[in-house]
């Protein structure tokens, strides 16, 4: 039977590069008596709904985790299909849910920016939608069929505040995740206790050419909380200007977004061994986890990815309301992720100890 299976999840490696319709169809299993009740649902059809152009690579890894995700959800009674959009306006939303509709499936899940998020719900689809890319914070009025994975950037920041100074120095770049970073961190920072606390901005180029300017007085950033907003290549090479200035910087901060191996390679142990991230990936339930990992999809760090994992499994919910593998709650259609800090040590991520 493992062996079967085995079989049947690497064929369908080549069919996913194609993003065309997937029918699961395990002859095998059908003709084994145990698996009479699994067979007995009707099939659900899920369709992934994401512009290529817009979100790169994820198009094709969402997909991939959806197509794992609903393998050790459904075993065999699922259709998925990949559905790319031009771009994320009206009227490409417009034509492709008309063909999502003309399809007959039953869901969807769309990794979009907030933007296209937007472009979405202006045309009020009646299908159950999970958006895995987007807080609701962002959409506060969204119908109710519509649910976000996003991940809770402001409850990271607000759980890395013990460990600010009075003097932070935020480093940014111009992107929205990057432009929103900064702007909530200056509001939760100066919203406790605001007297005698100073900040300070850099924004950083898209090559990063700019952080050996920024740092070119390193006593500026002595006893000073260093938060980075930048992704885990810029913080690598600011980590290790600040090594070679001989900054005495009182921690580096961050959040998910260098939550990423690549981390622990870019930089030397020397120049992370201050740095304290905020983490919200702490919930693999074993089925999912064993399928992703079957397909070589990283759910354990690749928060787009988990996000997407998280919003399959609410998605099977909702449509023939078995029980969720994930026990993180939905409130006001938004999932509310736990956050754990980590330290960057030597050879991965550490919890840091209670302070």
């Amino acid at each position: 039977m493992i062996v079967a299976r085995i079989v049947i999840a690497l064929s369908l490696f080549f069919f996913v590069a194609s993003g065309k319709t997937i029918t699961i169809q395990n002859t095998l299993e059908r003709e084994n008596n145990k698996t009479t009740q699994m067979l007995s649902k009707e099939p659900i059809k899920i369709a992934v709904l994401s512009s290529p152009k817009v979100i790169g690579r994820y198009s094709q890894s969402v997909f991939n985790v959806a197509l794992a995700t609903l393998m050790s959800r459904r075993n065999n009674d699922f259709e998925i299909k990949r559905y790319d959009l031009e771009d994320e306006s009206e009227i490409s939303f417009g034509r492709i849910l008309e063909e999502i509709h003309r399809d007959g499936m039953d869901a969807i899940l769309a990794p979009l920016t907030v933007a296209g998020a937007k472009n979405l719900i202006a045309l009020q689809s009646d299908l159950p939608i999970f958006i895995p890319t987007v807080h609701k914070r962002e959409l506060p009025s969204a119908p109710e069929n519509i649910a976000f994975g996003g991940i809770d950037y402001v409850a990271q920041i607000e759980a890395l505040l013990p460990y600010m100074g009075d003097s932070i120095a935020i480093f940014y770049d111009s992107s929205p995740v990057g432009l929103q970073l900064k702007a909530s961190t200056e509001e939760i920072f100066l919203s406790h206790n605001s007297e005698k606390k100073k900040i300070a901005s850099y924004p950083v180029d898209l090559k990063g050419e700019n952080i050996i300017t920024h740092l070119s007085k390193p006593s500026a950033f002595n006893k000073t909380s260093v938060i980075l907003h930048i992704p885990v290549v810029k913080s690598a090479i600011l980590t290790a200007h600040m090594t070679f200035s001989g900054i005495k910087e009182r921690n580096i901060l961050s959040t998910q977004i260098n939550i990423d191996p690549n981390l622990l390679t870019l930089t030397q142990y020397q120049d992370r061994k201050n740095m304290i991230l905020a983490n919200s990936l702490l919930e693999f339930p074993s089925a999912i986890y064993e399928s992703n990992a079957l397909m070589q999809n990283d759910i354990t760090v690749d928060w787009i990815q988990y996000a997407s994992s998280v919003g399959i499994d609410y998605l099977v919910w909702v449509l023939d309301s078995s029980p969720r593998e994930y026990t993180m709650r939905l409130i006001h259609s938004q999932v509310i992720y736990p956050v754990e800090l980590m330290r960057a040590k030597e050879f991965g991520f550490e919890p840091v100890a209670s302070r």
